[in-house]
């Protein structure tokens, strides 16, 4: 008997179909799995035996050989356990062909025959989609995790028996209900809200107007100040400002999220815009991503949302340099003897340092640093990556009287103007593969950045007294442009190009004398 199977194989964070091919024969009974399996799937052999028999069917006292193809990719996981299983079990299926070439079959089984969570699911539902599939059996407990996928059938079953039952129409998967319980469900738990507000920041109203640039364009930015300024608590709130994810969004990240699984088993999805704080001891690995199965690293977990680099002078400086290519490009990639892997890592970078060892160059406290203990220090950031950075501003300590008298604004105020400039840009590049002004390119700069004569005359002044390079030159009109969608222009304006290079003085003063 010979019976194939769709099953899925997860490479990266990309699902693909994996046809799995079960010859069942007379001969000396053997169980053999061929076509580049990793481990996990070659003790599968002792999860389906035991599955089957404990579930109350017969398993074949014959030659059983089971192929994964493609046989030149390397598959690895336990997705395929359900879907052996079945095809083993053909003989007891009333379905006809027909039926099962259209279905796909993911899970990993345990000894009783349960079927258990596995992680990936939603690449995996995408790959099927992309292959025709039009229904899809998986873990019940992946269920959730799947609702946010359109146009194909989920059918989520607890147990290989159940899975036979349904297949021959003698159960009756009662969906509608486990759905509005989980819509249910959702509408507690989906709650887009944070801990964090921009209302617990007094004073610092400059550093605040930088972040509210940087959240409505989507530029980096870079904040110096002494220890306890607040650095790293105005980095938190950022995220609190930039406006809620749309489907499309949620599922990208989620994909990422559920590729390794990171997925919150109460949500299903990543409703939240993504907040990555690495440690500076992190590995390049853990930065970047690597590894034997090229796991994505910190700046694709960081897609859509923010990586902050805290003490960012103290992460070792061959690891920075490995940003620099990911922060421009917007996509990381990792190659391997076999596959190409290439993630995307769009997100909003934050870096936070002391100005020197000690933390008080230039403040109201006494410095105790050496001249060359500074300039070692403010060495390790090499001036092609301050160069990435679009936003400098100096954090300072502020008087008692901010603490107590004045009331900040709060994320909502803030997010509010940020979501108004960020429509405009939606609408600005609606034709582009692009969303922030941060993405344009030369081109579209031309296009969009336009300038009435006093701003001209103003940007040609500041770019032959400070030789700007040309990737600040451009940055510089792009912040510009932010800032007067901020204000609702539709020209550059005189002072949208001061404010903008207003945010760039802080880095002559720190860096420029190096």
């Amino acid at each position: 008997m010979l019976s194939i199977i769709n099953s899925s194989n997860l490479i990266g964070i990309n699902g693909y179909l994996i046809k799995i091919e079960i010859d069942i024969t007379n001969g000396i009974p053997s169980f053999n799995i061929v076509g580049l399996a990793s481990t996990e799937i070659k003790e599968s052999r002792e999860r389906v035996k035991s599955a089957i028999i404990n579930s109350g069917y017969k398993f074949p006292n014959s030659r059983i050989v089971v192929n994964l193809s493609p046989a030149d990719m390397k598959k690895e996981g336990s997705f395929l356990d359900l879907a052996i299983s079945i095809g083993i079990l053909k003989e007891f299926i009333k379905k006809d062909d027909k039926y099962l070439d259209e279905s796909m079959f993911i899970g990993e089984l345990s000894l009783d025959g349960k079927i258990q969570k596995v992680k990936g699911i939603l690449p995996i539902i995408i790959g099927a989609k992309e292959c025709n599939i039009k229904r899809l059996f998986l873990p019940y407990d992946n269920f959730l995790e799947s609702l946010f996928i359109d146009n194909i059938e989920i059918i989520p079953v607890k147990s290989l028996k159940q899975c036979i039952e349904f297949l021959n129409g003698n159960l009756n998967l009662n969906k509608d209900s486990i759905i509005e319980n989980i819509k249910i469900n959702k509408k507690e738990k989906h709650e887009n809200k944070y801990e964090e507000d921009f209302s617990d920041v007094s004073g610092n109203y400059f550093v605040k107007r930088c972040a509210e640039i940087a959240a409505a364009g989507n530029h980096n930015m870079l904040m110096i100040g002494p220890p306890g300024s607040g650095k790293t608590m105005i980095s938190k709130r950022i995220r609190t400002i930039l406006p809620a994810l749309d489907k499309e969004e949620m599922i990208e990240i989620s994909k990422i999220y559920s590729s390794i699984g990171l997925i919150d088993n109460q949500k299903g999805i990543i409703d939240k815009r993504p907040f990555r704080s690495p440690h500076h001891t992190s590995t390049k690995q853990s930065m970047v991503g690597g590894g034997i199965d090229a796991k994505p690293g910190e700046v694709v977990l960081a897609h859509k949302g923010i990586l902050f680099l805290d003490e960012i002078a103290e992460f070792d400086r061959k690891i920075l340099e490995t940003l620099r290519q990911p922060i421009e490009d917007k996509i990381i990639n990792i190659s391997r003897i076999k596959y190409n892997f290439e993630y995307p890592c769009n997100f909003l970078l934050v870096g936070a340092m002391n100005p020197c060892p000690c933390g008080y160059h230039m403040s109201e406290n006494e410095c105790r640093c050496k001249t060359y203990e500074i300039d070692r220090y403010i060495n390790k950031i090499s001036g092609p990556l301050l160069d990435r950075f679009d936003l400098f501003v100096e954090v300072n300590s502020i008087p008692y009287k901010e603490f107590k008298n004045i009331k900040s604004e709060t994320s909502y105020d803030i997010r509010n103007r940020v979501q108004s400039a960020r429509d405009i840009q939606q609408i600005r590049f609606k034709n582009y593969d692009i969303k922030t002004n941060d993405e344009m390119n030369s081109s579209m700069i031309n296009k969009y950045c336009k300038l009435d004569a006093e701003s001209e005359n103003t940007i040609n002044l500041i770019f032959n007294k400070y030789k700007l390079s040309n990737r600040s030159y451009t940055k510089l009109l792009k912040v510009a442009r932010t800032i007067a969608d901020l204000d609702k222009e539709n020209i550059i304006k005189c002072n949208h190009i001061i404010e903008a290079f207003s945010f760039r003085k802080t880095y002559y003063k720190y860096f420029e004398q190096r």
